[in-house]
């Protein structure tokens, strides 16, 4: 399923009263102009801040899950890609995203920020799990929305809410997040390279070689996922590239991250602010300690 959005009327974005906001949550009472019950959110009082200047406030927190079984014997050493586990993974991973995207459309959300990812790959099964702060746009009295972009369904992505909201300052907005995993059998050393190889440092061709195979079919397999999101691009990008804990023998490749796209006309430069935080942990040392 992927998410589409239209494109804005403007690049401008209308900014809620921040100072008016602080005021209101140190007082335990609700933010202006939103409604509904409370929420929850693993969100910092920053990233809140941040998020209503754009137009947006945390709804709750929503997670999905999705376990696909793998087939016995499929990792028993032989040549080329492990397409059972591919499979596993993809399905896992749409079966998470759906779950977590349904939960964020019943929450009345237009989209779910800083997703967290955890795979777990077993002999027997796949298991994808998926967690982030659903989202929605705040309205004044008015009922005017102050979020610039319109989704037809909840956005998901990886991006913290600081990300978020520079990303769309600039006029871009996230679509979907997407991957590519690719799992793949390094080929046996024959006998005489592997003795001729024990006494001495060499490259091992075989996995180097699995590798790059790996990363092609995966990288091309997310490139693929964002055209079919509708984005342009794709950010925040996370690699995982590693032998497979209970075969060695198979590399396991995989890569996700959020596409984008630019739904203003044009590209804006946010005007951007240095903060630095006043409370770090002051260090000290004697200087006998350095005899």
């Amino acid at each position: 399923m992927t998410t589409a959005a239209e494109p804005l009327g403007g690049t401008g974005h209308q900014e809620t009263d921040l100072r008016q906001l602080g005021q209101a949550l140190g007082a335990g009472e609700r933010a202006p102009a939103t409604s509904g019950g409370g929420t929850t959110s693993d969100l910092s009082l920053d990233e809140i801040l941040l998020l209503h200047s754009v137009g947006l406030e945390p709804v709750q927190v929503v997670f999905g899950i999705g376990v696909i079984s793998i087939l016995t014997g499929v990792w028993n050493w032989a040549t080329g890609p492990v397409t059972d586990a591919h499979d596993a993974f993809q399905r896992a991973f749409e079966e998470a995203k759906e779950t977590i995207r349904s939960q964020a459309h019943a929450a009345g959300a237009v989209g779910v920020l800083g997703v967290e990812v955890e795979m777990q790959v077993s002999y027997h099964r796949y298991t994808v799990v998926v967690t982030g702060t659903a989202v929605r746009a705040f309205t004044d009295d008015t009922g005017h929305s102050h979020f610039a972009a319109t989704y037809h369904s909840p956005f998901l992505c990886d991006l913290s809410a600081r990300d978020f909201v520079v990303l769309s300052s600039a006029g871009w907005y996230p679509l979907d997040l997407v991957a590519g995993a690719s799992y793949v059998h390094a080929p046996r050393r024959t006998l005489g390279t592997a003795m001729s190889q024990s006494t001495q440092n060499v490259e091992l061709t075989n996995y180097t070689e699995t590798l790059y195979q790996a990363r092609e079919a995966a990288m091309e397999e997310m490139q693929s996922h964002i055209i079919q999101a509708g984005g342009t691009g794709l950010v925040d990008a996370k690699v995982i590239d590693r032998p497979v804990h209970f075969a060695h023998h198979v590399v396991e490749f995989v890569c996700y991250g959020t596409a984008i796209k630019m739904l203003a006309k044009e590209h804006t430069h946010p005007q951007m602010t240095l903060v630095l935080p006043l409370d770090d942990q002051v260090r000290t040392f004697e200087a006998t300690s350095l005899d």
